[in-house]
């Protein structure tokens, strides 16, 4: 008998802004951190790893940007 995983979680945001502003708002670090993370070490970029850092929570992530499409 299997396990199966079924812990995910779902959001949806209508947002009524053009595509390359929304675009840049989740590559670039400056705009993200007022939003959703305080501090990003640099713009999203493929094959890079960026640091995320949640300050009020004392919680950082290193996320490793595979592709960008």
């Amino acid at each position: 008998m299997a396990t199966v995983n079924n812990n995910f979680a779902k959001a949806e945001m209508l947002i009524r802004k053009p595509v390359s502003e929304v675009f840049e708002a989740f590559v670039n670090p400056e705009i993200t951190s007022k939003f959703w993370f305080t501090m990003g070490s640099d713009k999203l970029e493929e094959g890079k790893s960026t640091v995320w850092t949640w300050e009020m929570y004392g919680f950082s992530l290193t996320v490793l940007t595979k592709v960008i499409d």
